[in-house]
C-alpha cells in the first residue's frame, strides 16, 4: 500500500517557471495558467499573465475545461479588496 498511484506528471520547465514564479521580486499582480495535456498527461505552461486582476483571471478561465492558476497578488490590492468588499449575508 505504500505506492502512490501518479495521474500526472508536471513538466519540467513548468517547474522551473513556478520556482522562478513564487520567489518572483515585482510588486505587480500576476499569473500562471496551467492545464492538463490529455496525450501526454502532463501538466503543463498554458499562458502567463503580468499586471491581471483576479477580475481578469477569472474572466480567462474557461467555463468548461479544467484550468489550474497559480496567481501572486500584490498585499496592498489584496487589502484594498477585502477593505471594500462586502459582507456576506447570513441566509
Amino acid at each position: 500500500m505504500s505506492d502512490s498511484l501518479v495521474v500526472c506528471e508536471v513538466d519540467e520547465s513548468l517547474k522551473a517557471k513556478l520556482k522562478k514564479f513564487r520567489f518572483r521580486k515585482e510588486t505587480n499582480n500576476a499569473a500562471i495558467l496551467m492545464k492538463i495535456d490529455k496525450e501526454t498527461q502532463m501538466v503543463i505552461l498554458e499562458e502567463e499573465y503580468d499586471d491581471i486582476t483576479l477580475d481578469d483571471l477569472r474572466n480567462e478561465l474557461p467555463e468548461r475545461q479544467p484550468r489550474y492558476p497559480s496567481n501572486s497578488t500584490n498585499f496592498s490590492t489584496l487589502s484594498s479588496l477585502l477593505l471594500n468588499s462586502k459582507p456576506l449575508s447570513k441566509s
